[in-house]
């Protein structure tokens, strides 16, 4: 699959920030991975987009150097006057998951809308780090002692670690064992890892199996030996018909991962793609 010039570009700034041994911007990797699913995106653009809502903190906070009033200014500008919510009524749907709509929309999923919050607070000069809990994700509030999280979900709410634990266990209904290890920082790779995962399994959903493809190749050049991904872009190109390159990449990850637990069910995917191979 020959990659679009944004995708291309996503796997240069990977392999440029490996190579450096640094984490990924957010604001650009994003940015550039939304460019491959809509052509009308240009990043630059949508960065200053990005510039626009932080001048608006700052004015709001009074340019005050004072960091509390900048989170303020920062929380006002995008849920407040900006109106930026949770899209509960469309929760799955793929724009969600892809900044650029997120922006334009104003309305998304916790994880995009966490990272319009990071970027546009690090253009005031706060530094926040994203906490992917099980089943949602929030923001450190920037005084790490205070030990209080930012819900941008929920409109910006502030939460504690007990009502991050009722969180989860609402979500989960009791079937997860809260750990405080759930509330440590994510790094950004891992952020845009999740985000892509999103908007596969949205793309799958609504069988745009094409769009997904190209969701699983940003996937792979963060990750060029995860097997899962392997495993589900085999089980794409099957969906697609194409039963060669389904076959070398369900038996890859088999090769793999010896031990999974869908091995039987793999290895029976590939008999019937061999005999549709041949009919």
């Amino acid at each position: 699959m020959r990659p679009s010039l944004p995708g291309q570009r996503f796997a240069n700034l990977v392999a440029r920030c490996d190579e450096e041994n640094v984490d990924l911007p957010l604001d650009t990797a994003c940015l550039l991975a939304s460019a491959v699913f809509d052509h009308g995106v240009e990043p630059d653009r949508y960065a200053r987009k990005f510039d626009a809502l932080a001048a608006r903190a700052a004015k709001t906070a009074g340019n005050s150097s004072d960091p509390y009033a900048r989170m303020a200014g920062v929380l006002k500008t995008l849920f407040g006057e900006g109106g930026f919510r949770g899209n509960r009524s469309a929760y799955y749907e793929p724009g969600n998951s892809m900044i650029s709509s997120v922006l334009d929309r104003r309305v998304g999923i916790p994880i995009t809308l966490s990272i319009v919050l990071m970027e546009t607070a690090r253009r005031v000069g706060l530094t926040l780090a994203g906490v992917g809990l099980p089943g949602h994700f929030v923001v450190r509030f920037p005084d790490a002692t205070s030990r209080l999280f930012i819900d941008p979900f929920q409109g910006g709410t502030l939460l504690d670690v007990p009502e991050c634990v009722a969180l989860v266990d609402k979500l989960y209904r009791g079937r997860i064992t809260w750990r405080d290890s759930f509330l440590d920082p994510v790094s950004h790779r891992t952020i845009v890892k999740r985000v892509l995962l999103n908007l596969k399994n949205s793309l799958s959903q609504a069988k745009n199996y094409v769009a997904a493809l190209a969701a699983i190749e940003l996937q792979l050049a963060l990750d060029p030996d995860d097997p899962t991904e392997l495993r589900d872009r085999g089980i794409l190109f099957a969906r697609l018909h194409r039963y060669d390159q389904a076959i070398e990449d369900l038996e890859t990850y088999l090769r793999r991962s010896p031990g999974a637990g869908d091995g039987d069910t793999i290895r029976h995917t590939v008999e019937y793609l061999r005999q549709a191979r041949g009919l």
